[in-house]
């Protein structure tokens, strides 16, 4: 069999990946999405759990013993040196993890979904990348009304991604999901994509 054609779907934060990765769930593709499995390593039992808390501290567990996220984002929020350490704590596991994912397939293609796809190298190793891409003020709006977040907070949490313009530089297809675009026109540009990658 030809081997499984690596699809890397990425998009800035609060650019709606999630709504473009439950199209192409809902129409039968598989999906490998990096920030379950980052939820899944982090976890008490998971493999980047203890390594967090001896480099962190066990301050950063809520009351049932589980990462408090939100307090681990303010911690991390202002301190790049701390941002890095997590990160290299986390990306090589989750990056592990894909690729046994991966390895295991025996699909014609599947989603990869990585939001920083671009920043952590991984476009290397994908076949096609697909970008979901709506306005910079969108994504402000839309992930203020997220995560409840001040307008500097969403500025600065974007700060951290890739720009916009590199990530279309790097795409070989697009789908726009800006607040006019329906979720059936999404469906629509996901299942055309479907087709194509179902011949790759």
């Amino acid at each position: 069999m030809d081997e499984t054609k690596k699809i890397g779907l990425t998009g800035g934060i609060a650019s709606g990946k999630t709504t473009v990765s439950d199209c192409f769930e809902k129409i039968g593709a598989r999906v490998i999405d990096a920030d379950v499995i980052a939820h899944t390593v982090t976890k008490p039992d998971g493999s980047a759990f203890n390594e967090i808390i001896s480099t962190f501290g066990s301050d950063i567990l809520d009351e049932n013993g589980w990462i408090n996220r939100k307090q681990m984002r303010s911690m991390i929020f202002n301190d790049v040196s701390k941002k890095e350490i997590l990160e290299k704590i986390i990306h090589p596991k989750v990056s592990q993890e894909i690729f046994k994912a991966i390895n295991q397939s025996n699909e014609h293609y599947l989603i990869i979904s990585v939001p920083l796809l671009i920043e952590t190298g991984m476009i290397q190793k994908m076949d096609r990348t697909l970008l979901v891409d709506c306005s910079e003020a969108t994504q402000i709006e839309r992930l203020m009304k997220r995560d409840e977040i001040t307008l500097d907070e969403a500025r600065s949490i974007m700060a951290n991604q890739a720009l916009r313009s590199d990530r279309q530089r790097f795409a070989d297809d697009l789908i726009v999901n800006e607040k006019n675009v329906t979720l059936i026109e999404i469906e629509e540009q996901v299942f055309e994509l479907h087709k194509r990658y179902s011949k790759i």
